[in-house]
């Protein structure tokens, strides 16, 4: 095995108008997921978080307190391409190197390909191409590795 090969797929993405790094994909996932650190740090109107009645379950079953949920456009882009859509994210009060993680919901919709062993995600844009985002593989590395000191699970949704 060498090191690193098995790196996660971490871009950047805008949201509010924002870049917002650290977004971890994750096609595990069976949600989309924003942790609240990040839901402060962007001032997003606390009027925009609606109720959520389903719980979020980690790995070990454990349980996750959810804020609630937001509806935010997301612009996924690679120079001049790109796509936006809105994004279904539910609020999640547990800290975590990650700011965003963008599961299977939203992968599926965007037409999305992550590709750990190319350290890229290609997805077709609004006009008809492909973009292809490169990964941040230094900071993907560091965020996995703050994440496993502090023993952070994978996560999904359970109603």
């Amino acid at each position: 095995m060498f090191p690193y090969e098995d790196d996660p797929v971490v871009i950047s993405v805008v949201k509010v108008g924002r870049k917002v790094h650290r977004v971890l994909i994750d096609q595990g996932s069976s949600s989309d997921v924003m942790f609240w650190e990040t839901f402060t740090n962007l001032q997003i109107s606390s009027d925009q978080l609606r109720p959520y009645d389903g719980c979020l379950v980690g790995f070990a079953r454990d349980q996750v307190e959810v804020r609630g949920y937001v509806e935010l456009r997301i612009t996924f882009s690679y120079e001049n391409p790109a796509t936006t859509i809105t994004i279904k994210y539910i609020v999640v009060n547990i800290s975590s190197a990650y700011y965003l993680l963008l599961g299977r919901p939203s992968l599926n919709r965007l037409g999305a390909v992550a590709s750990t062993t190319h350290m890229k995600m290609k997805l077709p844009s609004s006009e008809g191409g492909i973009i292809t985002i490169k990964v941040d593989q230094k900071m993907a590395r560091k965020c996995y590795e703050s994440n496993l000191k502090n023993h952070m699970g994978i996560y999904a949704v359970t109603i």
